[in-house]
């Protein structure tokens, strides 16, 4: 029987969390939320008949390894670099 984790919100921290389980284990991640959406707060929302940005526009952490992993899955746009990493 597969082992199975349940995990309790699909913002950005869940979402990852579910992501290495997947990539690192034969474990089976199980994600609750409670709103109609996933990644959390930052999102963008229909509000009569707009859209809008809700939430941070950024994602910092003080760790380099959480933000060198973000920056692996989501690479920056429009950058004169060659290649960007945190040092």
């Amino acid at each position: 029987m597969q082992k199975k984790v349940i995990i309790i919100g699909a913002g950005p921290a869940g979402l990852t969390a579910a992501y290495e389980l997947v990539e690192r284990t034969d474990t089976l991640p199980i994600i609750l939320e409670k709103s109609a959406y996933i990644g959390g707060i930052p999102r963008t929302m229909d509000y009569k008949g707009n859209r809008m940005d809700m939430g941070p526009h950024r994602f910092f952490s003080k760790s380099d390894r959480v933000m060198n992993w973000w920056l692996k899955m989501f690479p920056l746009q429009d950058t004169n670099k060659s290649e960007l990493t945190i040092h």
